[in-house]
């Protein structure tokens, strides 16, 4: 299994190699070395900062899944159970951002057409061929065509998040469970907010 971190520019920030199909996403995450450089402070990630003409300051946060634990860094959907108007809007908003991760693998794989079939390789030199490093630097002098990627979002339609199975996750502590739920609920409160609703095709 292949788990990656994407930038809003389509390029792959870190990949995890190695996991086994069984695991699941949240398990994955949970033993990558992502993992371990967030949970101490060591990703370098950016400072906090005001959303967007508003004077409320939020972390910069990772998008996931349901089958990702909720953290302070870790944004993922509320549960279907616990819908409301305002959370359909922020679920809405999330399964937007996650697209660019969804794109960039379709990017990854359109390219290299050896991702998509068995590679007939040692382990060690499979986790090599599949570690996107020419994948970032060909962006990065080349750009993306933005008509394949919009095919690529149409294909993955950003509304799956709404039938996606229920997973469990790991639980965190209290504490830092609270703080994370503080940050998706003044997310929630942005997007239904009359700033926060931006141009559908601005999120």
């Amino acid at each position: 299994m292949l788990q990656g971190l994407a930038d809003a520019p389509y390029r792959f920030i870190t990949v995890d190699v190695g996991a086994y199909g069984k695991q699941s996403d949240g398990g994955i995450f949970r033993h990558s070395s992502l993992y371990q450089l967030l949970s101490n402070n060591n990703f370098n990630m950016p400072h906090a900062k005001k959303l967007p003409l508003s004077d409320v300051e939020l972390p910069f946060v990772i998008l996931g899944d349901g089958a990702y634990p909720l953290l302070s860094y870790l944004m993922r959907p509320y549960p279907r159970r616990q819908l409301t108007e305002s959370r359909r809007l922020f679920n809405y908003c999330l399964s937007r951002g996650r697209r660019v991760v969804e794109s960039a693998f379709g990017i990854l794989a359109g390219e290299w057409r050896i991702l998509n079939k068995p590679i007939e390789t040692s382990p060690d030199m499979a986790d090599r061929i599949v570690k996107c490093v020419l994948h970032n630097t060909i962006i990065d002098r080349e750009g993306v065509d933005e008509a394949s990627v919009l095919e690529l979002q149409n294909q993955n339609s950003f509304s799956t998040i709404l039938h996606e199975p229920e997973r469990q996750v790991t639980r965190s502590n209290n504490r830092s469970k609270l703080r994370a739920r503080r940050i998706r609920d003044a997310f929630t409160v942005y997007f239904n907010s009359d700033v926060g609703r931006l141009p559908q095709n601005s999120y």
